[in-house]
């Protein structure tokens, strides 16, 4: 290491020596390796770092994933914010690394502490206007803005530890199988996810709980209890482990305090199989208990209290862990183990909802919204026949009323139900958020999308559905920065790929729209991602581009689920409005969304 070990930057310092990170003189948490990829960085300010250069010296002798280099890039995003002249700190270099691009000073000696809390200064370095009028008396008014809109401005990847005085976020990490058997894999996954939702339900107006798709990804981790509490952005983690054996099952929970890594307390339950939902119940009270919450009147799911069919329960969990698959097949074994389930016991409301979200995504992968969306109606209002309280099943009917019903009043009253029961459930917030947006009301469903990353911060399904809003919201230089945040997240996504081209297209950045574009076909595959970059290459005039990428996507559609109205707008693009007319007329006969 080099003899001087303070390195300072903008407001920032990095100490070296003490492995801390310091921003006007105050330190900043960082998790150990983040810390260790933005040192490597600095050192090496204004010099390209290859990838493996920084897997490398950041996890010296250990295969890591590059997506996993990606997110730490992220998360360093973050938290620093821009650099004084405007620009991000960090930059990439495609298909090679990342450059931090900020001057930065070396130093021998640290700096001394701060005697008080920094003061702003009574300088503004610019000027604000109204009506061509200075007005300084605004000053104070814009500063509170600035502070109240920075936070989940900067700390969008990473929500804020606690989003109100009265509400305790916590994540139920993936809970571990203890049988020895990988094929029972799909059991303990089934517990934590009804846990996910139990808890969600249990006490919605002062516990916030993230969500399953964004705890999965800490399965088997390494990485510290502090470390996860800070990348999720919550005060407490639950952990556990269960073995099934028969028609027993052995449940082990702990709750954790995050940043102290203290445990809480440690329970383990060993009871007959059907007992497993009154496991989840007394789990769910010793929390509330441990965390002093108020238990207060709550509208608990039926499905959620009673024995289970212990066969039925198999088919709901195997059918779950299929449709986290998210494939084409796995979509078709879930509806079957769900159709299976409901055979069995056809008064199960859980596997109603979850067959209703199983068509729902069928839409992604093959078929149109016409084959599939009257099933999933009649699976969701079985659902909420069934229980009314079981917030899943109102999330899917919204969708249904929203996106083939077209009945803009029914989709909101389910949506806001689903809220009313689960405000933790981020499917919820970005179907409302879905609704807005329709009716052109943009700043609250942006709203709604930041409420849904505070539950679901590392998901990129939920990200990929909200770049939609931000992009026909207009606001395209926002559409540019939250395609390139879940791109950081999830470099191989191909969605954000292509709506970062169509936003680069509509800002006549030429260039920068060739190249997302580029990247938009290396790493998707799907009929709508082609058309949308199709309609990109077009606006730009690349018309022979746009026409051969078109050409392949109708090609895919005879096989897979292709949005007419995309087709539509690339058409329109490329001034083939009759066929643009045809398509149109497709899209209004298929119900595309």
């Amino acid at each position: 290491m080099k003899a001087n070990h303070l390195y300072e930057f903008g407001s920032y310092c990095i100490d070296a020596a003490e492995r801390v990170l310091l921003r006007d003189g105050q330190p900043v948490t960082l998790p150990p390796k983040d810390l260790e990829t933005l040192l490597v960085l600095v050192q090496k300010a204004g010099h390209i770092v290859e990838k493996e250069e920084l897997l490398e010296k950041v996890w010296p002798g250990i295969f890591v994933e590059e997506s996993n280099l990606a997110r730490h890039i992220f998360n360093l995003r973050q938290v620093l914010g821009d650099s004084p002249d405007g620009r991000k700190y960090i930059e990439t270099v495609p298909r090679r690394g990342y450059r931090f691009i900020a001057p930065v000073q070396e130093n021998g000696e640290p700096p001394a502490p701060p005697q008080s809390a920094p003061v702003l200064s009574a300088q503004p370095q610019a000027a604000v206007h109204l009506g061509h009028k200075r007005s300084l008396w605004l000053w104070p008014l814009a500063l509170l803005v600035l502070a109240v809109t920075a936070i989940p401005a900067v700390r969008h990847f990473w929500p804020a530890r606690n989003p109100s005085p009265r509400r305790v976020m916590l994540a139920v990490l993936p809970f571990e199988n203890l049988s020895g058997d990988a094929h029972e894999d799909y059991f303990a996954d089934g517990l934590t996810e009804e846990m996910i939702a139990q808890l969600g339900q249990w006490q919605p107006a002062n516990l916030g709980v993230i969500a399953r798709t964004s705890t999965v990804r800490y399965k088997h981790t390494k990485e510290t209890v502090a470390q996860i509490g800070q990348e999720l952005g919550v005060d407490y983690l639950l952990e556990g482990s269960a073995r099934r054996g028969g028609e027993r099952v052995r449940v082990t929970a702990q709750l954790i305090e995050a940043r102290a890594q203290t445990h809480l307390w440690a329970e383990t339950y060993e009871r007959p199989l059907v007992d497993v939902l009154s496991i989840q119940k007394e789990i769910a009270e010793k929390i509330t208990h441990s965390l002093s919450i108020q238990l207060l009147p709550v509208e608990t799911s039926t499905s959620a209290s009673a024995h289970v069919n212990v066969e039925t329960y198999d088919k709901y969990l195997l059918g779950l862990h299929e449709l986290g698959e998210g494939t084409r097949e796995s979509v078709n074994k879930a509806i079957q183990y769900f159709q299976e389930g409901i055979a069995k016991d056809p008064k199960d409301a859980r596997l109603y909802s979850a067959l209703a979200e199983a068509y729902d995504a069928a839409t992604t992968y093959y078929s149109s919204p016409t084959e599939v969306m009257p099933r999933a109606r009649e699976a969701a209002l079985r659902a909420v026949e069934l229980d009314p309280n079981l917030a899943s099943a109102h999330v899917k009917l919204g969708y249904v009323h929203l996106f083939f019903d077209w009945n803009w009043p029914a989709a909101e009253m389910e949506f806001r139900r689903a809220l009313e029961i689960n405000p933790s459930l981020p499917e919820a917030q970005l179907g409302y958020a879905d609704y807005l947006a329709t009716l052109g009301r943009f700043d609250e469903a942006l709203s709604r999308v930041q409420q849904a990353y505070l539950y679901d911060p590392l998901a990129v399904e939920s990200r990929n559905e909200a770049l939609w809003i931000y992009y026909f919201s207009g606001r395209m230089p926002e559409t540019v920065e939250q395609c390139q945040k879940t791109i950081e997240l999830e470099p191989a996504a191909g969605i954000p790929y292509a709506i970062l081209a169509m936003a680069y297209a509509q800002m006549g950045k030429r260039p920068e729209t060739l190249r997302a574009a580029e990247d938009a076909i290396r790493v998707g595959n799907s009929p709508s991602g082609m058309a949308a970059t199709a309609s990109a290459f077009a606006r730009v005039g690349e018309s022979g581009k746009a026409k051969q990428l078109l050409s392949k996507a109708l090609e895919q559609a005879k096989q897979r689920y292709l949005c007419r109205f995309l087709v539509a707008a690339a058409y329109t693009e490329l001034g083939e409005n009759e066929k643009a007319l045809q398509s149109l007329e497709q899209a209004f006969l298929q119900r595309s969304t």
